[in-house]
């Protein structure tokens, strides 16, 4: 497994700070929204998804840091089958979602905050986070990961980021994507064109956010560490025995693919052989 060319540098984005102005923040996410459903990125987890939805037999999806829908237009129609509910959840529930929630009679958007880190126990379901694992440090995102752990839930990540070069002058592309995407964001918002066409804030802050995203992306190895270091769940004597896959996929329109983390627990029957206390990570190309 190649390892990432540049450092991870943990720095802030615009859109994720409390200051930031809500019509910026959802502006700059209705674009990336609106980049995942026509590029078709994540196109290619559905069938990973769809096997870690069977074997946890989960049949509610818990969507965290859900911004405006992210991908979940094009791939909610292909679960539909195993899926009676995906919600749709964010630390600042936006209208965007809420817009397409009601295109899809599994998506429902959920209207209060909820921290990623420390989910409500009655937001049962199998948990999904789309390009926003990297919005964690380290110790946040551990405890992420155990959250999901403690509570028995079956998580999985995607990033469409990576740490390279590559990546960086891919993100070059975005403030000129804004320019086409912002009329298409619905709801639709007069904000929207003014801070972009206007005072061009929104495509300024896609070029930011994008290039530190990236920056601060986790590589297949940092991921699988972070996973071994996982604690067993209270009250028990040993770790839950989960199954664990880290690893990349390609992307149909990018050339920086997907790096994913997929973890779910394992039923009795199939941790009766005696599984290891360690998480097992197998990584997949």
């Amino acid at each position: 497994m190649s390892r990432p060319l540049l450092p991870r540098l943990h720095l802030g984005e615009i859109h994720e700070q409390p200051w930031c102005p809500a019509p910026i923040r959802d502006g700059a996410t209705g674009c990336l929204n609106i980049l995942a459903t026509a590029a078709r990125q994540y196109d290619r987890v559905q069938p990973l998804l769809a096997a870690a939805l069977a074997h946890s037999r989960a049949r509610r999806i818990v969507d965290l840091c859900s911004g405006g829908g992210g991908p979940w237009p094009r791939l909610a129609p292909r679960l539909a089958d195993q899926v009676d509910e995906i919600l749709l959840t964010d630390r600042y529930p936006s209208a965007q979602a809420q817009v397409v929630a009601q295109r899809s009679p599994t998506l429902r958007a959920w209207p209060h905050a909820v921290d990623a880190a420390r989910v409500p126990p009655q937001l049962t379901g199998f948990r999904t986070l789309f390009t926003a694992f990297h919005h964690f440090a380290p110790r946040q995102a551990r405890a992420l990961l155990q959250d999901a752990v403690d509570q028995g839930q079956g998580i999985a990540l995607f990033e469409q980021t990576r740490r390279s070069p590559l990546a960086l002058l891919v993100m070059l592309s975005l403030p000129w994507i804004a320019l086409l995407a912002v009329p298409l964001i619905r709801p639709w918002r007069a904000a929207h064109l003014f801070w972009t066409y206007l005072i061009p804030a929104i495509p300024l802050v896609l070029l930011v956010d994008g290039i530190v995203s990236c920056l601060r992306t986790y590589s297949e190895d940092e991921l699988a560490a972070l996973i071994r270091s996982l604690e067993p769940p209270p009250g028990t004597a040993k770790r839950a025995p989960y199954h664990w896959t880290v690893g990349r996929l390609p992307s149909p329109l990018s050339p920086l693919g997907v790096t994913y983390a997929i973890g779910y627990p394992l039923s009795s029957v199939e941790s009766e052989d005696g599984s290891p206390t360690e998480p097992r990570v197998a990584r997949t190309t």
